[in-house]
């Protein structure tokens, strides 16, 4: 195994308790990445802090477990070290010299002609280079001459308001590009329709390209930032990536109530908030974060401010499915895919139900050797049933035969798990920065104290989760008091 020390850049802002009016009491509703790092710089504030969480533990989506003998994720699997605020998040909980990150190793693309290597400068948004292009053989001859045109449209076409992903990348670069790359790495990665998905909620530096109307082959920053894809930027730890929200409470005086959902919100005639619980518990606070989805906020402020609750019942959430499976280690490493690779991503006009493969084993040192390799399996989309239409059993049958058919891999595994997450994955589509505005706007009036964050409104992953967490804060912080 590398050494397991990283050293992480140097940032100051992101790391500092908020200053300013503070509330003296909040609640935080949700115990996931967002809520929990709300509370801790609530409570590193000076505010008395109760966090309400409707499961039987924190977390969210960050779900470590024992399989196989080995730590594995069922959700979330990675934190993102490109985030200055997630890498000065990680040094103030100490975390830092225990990180592992992730194996270089190919990423495979599932194509009509086999799977291909991700050609180098590929990234969600696109390529930022040609050349690897041209030599993966993935795109058609016609496909990469109408690609070659980016620097020349990008010159001609400046975007104004909100597009879908997929029309601003099929105007730059025409429909291979859009269809073999950006539909697998940023469809799957917000597992939806990039022809649906919000250029400015999903991308948004695209989005300040296609303001600005700069090339993204011909731009030496876009170059030298790379895809954010970069196995290098990937980090855990030896006990899983619950070990972050194991510690967000680390040192702050935090009251956490587990198996209390929230049944209502109101506003108090003296301009606090009363908080209920579906047990029938009330608890009082001058402070509210909604760190839920879009769909439980909705709910909670129907009554209070309809206006706030309108919009955000507009987000729709798709349903996914993790399946976790350890095959003999003596056939999976004679797989040329499995032993050359960390991954598949698989595009959605192929058809398949495995939206993706990442080999545990090959990707994560701590995950290898043994007599078993890890896989994990992922499923469902927007607009897909998949994970609603069939038991644990058939799920498992279905995406093993996607994998046999990608990789030729026709072991049996020794033991499997699979976890549903229901309507969990948000679709931030075309418009979705407007409506989050409205909704926003409409809590400031009728609910002053009151924010929503979290992925659902500002962007998955945890990067997404801590940004939204921190912006929260210092809106709760820098309001005027009352």
């Amino acid at each position: 195994m590398p050494d397991a020390s990283i050293a992480l850049p140097t940032d100051d802002a992101e790391g500092t308790a908020p200053t300013g009016s503070v509330p003296a009491r909040a609640l935080v509703v949700g115990g996931g990445v967002t809520g929990l790092l709300a509370a801790r710089r609530l409570a590193q504030a000076g505010s008395r802090v109760t966090v309400l969480e409707a499961g039987d533990r924190l977390g969210g989506q960050v779900r470590s477990v024992d399989f196989a003998g080995r730590r594995c994720e069922l959700g979330a699997e990675a934190v993102h070290l490109a985030s200055p605020a997630v890498t000065a998040l990680v040094r103030e909980l100490g975390l830092e010299a225990t990180m592992i990150r992730s194996n270089p190793g190919a990423t495979w693309l599932a194509t009509r002609k086999g799977l291909r290597r991700l050609p180098q400068g590929v990234g969600p948004t696109g390529p930022t280079q040609l050349m690897p292009v041209v030599r993966s053989g993935i795109v058609s001859v016609p496909g990469l001459a109408r690609a070659a045109l980016e620097p020349l449209v990008a010159r001609r076409h400046r975007v104004e308001g909100d597009v879908s992903v997929g029309r601003f990348v099929r105007e730059r670069f025409g429909d291979e590009i859009a269809d073999s790359f950006v539909d697998p790495m940023l469809g799957g990665l917000h597992s939806g329709d990039i022809d649906q998905l919000s250029l400015r909620a999903a991308s948004p530096m695209l989005a300040a390209v296609a303001r600005d109307g700069r090339s993204l082959t011909l731009s030496v920053r876009t170059r030298k930032a790379g895809p954010s894809v970069a196995p290098s930027m990937f980090a855990t730890w030896p006990q899983g990536l619950s070990t972050l929200t194991d510690h967000l409470l680390d040192g702050v005086d935090v009251d956490v109530r587990l198996s209390s959902p929230v049944a209502s919100l109101r506003r108090t005639e003296q301009g606090s908030y009363a908080v209920t619980t579906v047990s029938g518990e009330d608890h009082h606070a001058d402070a509210v974060v909604l760190a839920v989805n879009a769909a439980v906020a909705s709910r909670l402020l129907a009554g209070a401010s309809p206006d706030a609750a309108s919009p955000l019942a507009r987000v729709r959430s798709a349903s996914l499915a993790s399946v976790l499976v350890a095959l003999p280690a003596a056939e999976a490493q004679r797989c040329r895919p499995i032993a050359e690779g960390t991954g598949i991503m698989i595009p959605s006009r192929l058809g398949r139900r495995l939206k993706a493969a990442t080999f545990l084993s090959s990707k994560w040192p701590q995950l290898a050797g043994g007599d078993t390799t890890l896989v994990r399996l992922s499923a469902g989309r927007d607009g897909s049933t998949i994970v609603d239409d069939h038991t644990d059993a058939e799920l498992v049958d279905l995406l093993l035969a996607d994998l046999r058919e990608l990789t030729g891999l026709g072991a049996r595994p020794v033991e499997t798990r699979v976890h549903r997450w229901l309507d969990t994955a948000p679709q931030l589509v075309v418009g979705h920065q407007e409506r989050l505005s409205a909704a926003r706007a409409a809590l400031q009036r009728d609910l002053p104290g009151v924010v929503v964050a979290g992925a659902s409104h500002d962007g998955a992953g945890i990067s997404g989760c801590v940004t939204s967490a921190l912006q929260a804060v210092t809106t709760l912080t820098e309001r005027p008091t009352r």
